[in-house]
């Protein structure tokens, strides 16, 4: 059997409409266990109403591929590094933190058709031919 090489998934998270209109981030996914690994330190945060805020700050920091991020003073582009993030407004930075973990959550959007049952179809259609 041929093997598979997996890819992890960049998400192109695009802030059009919003009061970040404009700024586009490439950002990695999660493997499983980042993934479960936030969201326990997410929910232990919630618990203790403390917060994990730098843990997921430095997260995001090692999977952000790029951004189109210019400093406002400089007009220089803000690195895409921790360094960079951290001198972002806190808002920014939970804006791009929700729109990425939203990303890595969404199921794909239904291809417009209507299954049996009348709910929409969740997979593409797969492409096929006359035989």
């Amino acid at each position: 059997m041929a093997s598979y090489k997996r890819k992890r998934k960049v998400y192109n998270l695009d802030f059009a409409g919003t009061e970040y209109d404009g700024l586009v981030v490439k950002v990695r996914g999660l493997t499983t266990g980042e993934y479960l690994d936030f969201i326990s330190s997410a929910t232990a945060a919630v618990d203790e109403e403390g917060g994990e805020t730098e843990g997921t700050l430095r997260l995001l920091a090692t999977h952000l591929v790029e951004w189109n991020l210019e400093d406002e003073d400089s007009e220089e582009m803000v690195p895409a590094t921790l360094e960079g993030i951290k001198t972002n407004d806190f808002r920014m930075n939970m804006a791009i933190i929700n729109a990425w973990t939203d990303a890595m959550v969404s199921v794909p959007e239904a291809v417009g058709k209507k299954s049996g049952s009348g709910e929409p179809v969740l997979v593409e259609s797969i492409p096929s031919q006359a035989l």
